[in-house]
């Protein structure tokens, strides 16, 4: 027996297939409720639940879902894909080998096990994977998109671009292959041209996720090449809830944007992304406190670690410390509910205050620094320095925290430093966060370089104690991670290494962020051999003889 016309199950259908989504997951769970045996009903509702950011639902519906058709392998895909959202790598690659059990050549259980393989670290077997797989089903665009992806994160540029040309070439419509081909674009300095591609992409009929991250590409190529007013307006993807590792803010009072007034505001701002991002950002502050038309009151929300030197950088903005939690797949930031919030009258992350204050590169001024280190340990580790050996003190950096996929690609492996180490007239310190025994151990043993620990220093934790020591030496070089981030903020003298593909310049040709930096770009993603060589001929010319 058929269903009744207009029945709650096809007001779900309907609504999933227009994506109205918060109608399909109330029909949906209308026609659950009534009749708990409705796989097609649980099927909508899991769908629903998963492209609204609802993980922990979802999860919870394929479940009930997968209990009705154990061996379904679109439930199968839909756990696993929910499994990557949470980080559950050897789960999600479960999942795609029974669905491929299920039903073989399965193209979204073939890319499903191959992200997982990947985040393992089993990237050599996940490109054999694809690769096996497309000599059986060589017509399947999706999978030679996941290899273009796989390829670009291990740094073949020339075969990913291949893998990409196929995809589009089996389907001119996939709209991941076409980001993902004007993205490696942009890693090879080729940023006109996928700029070009990405606004040859339409907007309408794609998916939340498709959207923010469509804007999102184009907001970097846009400022890579100087564009702010369009980049700054693409750039509020950043925190879209359909951008992948996006993050949603509670705060009281209402969400202030570009356009409303200031002044009169009790304005909390949150620092948001990464710990260098929250430094890097925070250069709009002395900005905001200098307009006529100032909020009354500002509080700002920030990393827990980075609360003292904010509060003394900004006596007059009260510092707070912001958390951030982890709930069904999404990240969630806020603020103390022992903060007395009750005056705030509007909030909002502080890179929303970006189309205001830096409106185009002029607006950048020239300072030196605005963070302000504290004086006392600074004299400490000047004092520290003078028995070390002589010569130029100089800091080193040359890996951030998060290393994962094509990130990786933006930092020179620690041997490629070689020509900067071996630079005459030196004395290293490190400045280097996280676990780099392995590195320091290679310096002392291959090159002959000894690069000295700060006694009693978490490079991690106390990010005090690293302000100081950066306004101590005579210069840090190092890459674009938080520890750079504060010595540039803390008017150190600073020298950059970056890629080629760093929106951050602005197309200025430096960096003004931090105006006293010395920028060492690569001309092409993961060729650090010609930029090192020049940064340790520059560093034998400040050393001296």
């Amino acid at each position: 027996m058929g269903r009744a016309a207009g029945s709650p199950l096809d007001d779900a259908l309907k609504a999933l297939d227009e994506g109205r989504l918060q109608d399909a997951v109330r029909s949906a769970r209308r026609t659950a409720e009534m009749d708990p045996t409705s796989l097609t009903a649980l099927r909508v509702l899991a769908m629903a639940q998963e492209r609204l950011g609802e993980v922990t639902d979802a999860l919870a519906t394929y479940e009930n879902a997968l209990r009705l058709a154990p061996d379904d392998p679109d439930l199968l895909n839909g756990l696993g894909r929910l499994a990557l959202e949470l980080d559950l790598a050897p789960v999600a690659a479960g999942m795609a080998r029974q669905s491929l059990a299920a039903r073989p050549g399965d193209p979204e259980a073939v890319c499903l096990l191959g992200r997982a393989l990947a985040l393992e670290g089993r990237v050599q077997e996940a490109i054999r994977c694809l690769a096996d797989h497309l000599g059986a089903y060589p017509e399947q665009a999706g999978v030679w998109n996941a290899l273009g992806v796989l390829m670009s994160d291990t740094g073949d540029p020339v075969m990913a671009e291949t893998a990409f040309a196929e995809a589009i070439r089996l389907n001119p419509e996939l709209v991941p292959a076409r980001f993902n081909q004007a993205n490696l674009l942009v890693t090879l300095g080729e940023t006109r041209r996928a700029l070009d591609a990405l606004l040859e992409i339409p907007e309408t009929n794609l998916n939340a996720r498709e959207r923010a991250t469509l804007r999102f590409s184009r907001a970097c190529a846009r400022l890579q090449m100087g564009d702010l007013p369009g980049g700054w307006r693409d750039y509020e993807a950043r925190n879209d809830p359909g951008l992948s590792g996006a993050a949603d803010f509670e705060a009281p009072g209402r969400r202030w944007r570009p356009g409303d007034p200031l002044d009169e505001l009790d304005l909390l701002l949150f620092g948001e992304q990464g710990l260098g991002d929250e430094v890097l950002f925070a250069s709009l502050l002395p900005d905001l406190l200098k307009r006529t038309d100032r909020p009354a009151r500002i509080h700002f929300a920030v990393e827990p670690r980075l609360v003292s030197l904010f509060q003394r950088s900004f006596p007059e903005v009260s510092v707070i410390a912001h958390s951030t939690v982890g709930t069904g797949g999404r990240k969630i930031r806020r603020i103390p509910a022992s903060h007395n919030a009750t005056r705030v009258s509007a909030w909002t992350p502080i890179g929303d205050l970006l189309p205001v204050l830096r409106p185009d590169i002029t607006a950048f001024p020239g300072h030196n620094g605005f963070l302000i280190a504290d004086p006392q340990r600074v004299l400490e580790w000047r004092d520290w320095l003078t028995r070390a050996p002589g010569g130029l003190r100089v800091g080193l950096l040359w890996k951030s925290g998060l290393l994962a996929g094509a990130r990786g690609l933006s930092f020179a492996g620690f041997e490629s430093w070689a020509p900067v180490l071996q630079a005459p007239g030196v004395t290293f310190v490190n400045l280097q966060y996280g676990d780099c025994a392995e590195e320091i151990a290679f310096a002392r043993d291959h090159l002959g370089v000894e690069i000295l620990t700060p006694p009693g220093l978490d490079l991690k934790e106390d990010l005090e104690g690293v302000a100081a020591l950066s306004c101590a030496l005579d210069l840090v070089i190092g890459v674009a991670n938080a520890s750079f981030n504060l010595a540039g903020a803390c008017g150190g003298r600073t020298w950059l290494v970056s890629g080629p593909d760093a929106w951050t310049v602005l197309g200025s040709g430096r960096y003004p962020w931090y105006p006293q930096v010395r920028l060492f770009p690569s001309a092409r993603l993961g060729d650090w051999a010609d930029i090192l060589a020049t940064v340790g001929r520059a560093l034998a010319a400040e050393a001296g003889p």
